[in-house]
């Protein structure tokens, strides 16, 4: 969990390791000529004055010098800020929801599903199994999924195994109230411009769009230097939610492709563009 109190500690280690540089440095080079645990792990663990004159328990990367272990520090508090302001800028039920896109996927499976164990999931959303389990741990404890209760699962709806009902050998989760209301939420426009926000990336993803016409997966990872795997679960998920569609046709012409404009692309992959709404809400982000 983000906190601006693990933010400002960050930074105090930091600015400390600074205002104290000579003794950081000393520490440093006297446990690398010495015999102990630190070299276990590669840490060191010192005490220093902070610039305000009180004690504070700092650990030391034992292979750097003190400018990079309070580089680092600088650098990590800085990503924390901007993840706590991004958060911050949600509002409403998608404030609690993991910043994944198979997040969003797996609430939406378990829609249309009486119920699911993660194993089942990964290879229906084709995600890592240990990233789906990790999901469905955050969702149940912030609400949006529940277990289900030991015994079997009835199958009265569109599942994964088609029969009356199924022995419960797995942790079988299902969606909530909760996480129905979250779903009846993303329907309505105040929900899809909060993804815009929420979603890491997602903005970036829809402006591509928006601005240069249709494109897929592999192309727009590549040209923005982001993981496949998050690009690919990305689009899926901003289609589910209603800010992109799935590019309907066998070409593309020139004058719908900006991105790399040919006098016309056949298509060999699954192209998506914005949606209406999308440019709506990016209009309304930018006024």
């Amino acid at each position: 969990m983000v906190s601006q109190a693990e933010i400002d500690r960050l930074r105090l280690e930091a600015d400390t390791i600074m205002t104290r540089y000579e003794a950081v440095r000393e520490a440093l080079e006297t446990a690398r000529t010495e015999s102990g645990d630190h070299w276990e792990d590669g840490e060191l663990d010192v005490t220093l004055q902070t610039p305000h004159g009180e004690p504070i328990e700092i650990t030391l990367d034992l292979d750097a010098d003190p400018s990079s272990n309070a580089q680092a520090r600088y650098e990590r508090a800085s990503e924390l800020e901007a993840e706590l302001e991004r958060k911050q800028a949600v509002v409403g039920q998608l404030a609690p929801m993991p910043a994944e896109p198979v997040a969003y996927l797996l609430l939406y499976h378990l829609d249309t599903v009486e119920g699911n164990y993660p194993r089942s999931m990964a290879g229906h959303l084709d995600a890592e199994r240990g990233q789906v389990e990790e999901l469905c741990e955050e969702l149940l404890q912030v609400g949006f999924v529940e277990r289900l209760e030991s015994g079997t699962v009835k199958q009265r709806r569109a599942k994964a195994k088609q029969s009356d009902e199924v022995r419960q050998h797995h942790t079988y989760y299902r969606l909530s109230r909760e996480g129905d209301h979250l779903l009846r939420f993303l329907e309505e426009r105040e929900g899809k411009l909060n993804v815009l926000r929420h979603l890491p990336e997602g903005q970036t993803i829809v402006r591509r769009l928006a601005r240069g016409g249709p494109d897929y997966a592999r192309m727009t990872a590549n040209e923005l230097g982001m993981e496949f795997e998050y690009v690919r679960h990305c689009y899926r998920a901003l289609r589910r939610v209603g800010l992109v569609t799935e590019y309907e046709g066998g070409t593309i012409k020139a004058s719908e492709r900006k991105l790399k404009p040919k006098d016309e692309t056949h298509r060999k992959h699954t192209y998506y563009v914005a949606t209406d709404v999308a440019d709506q809400l990016l209009r309304e982000l930018d006024d």
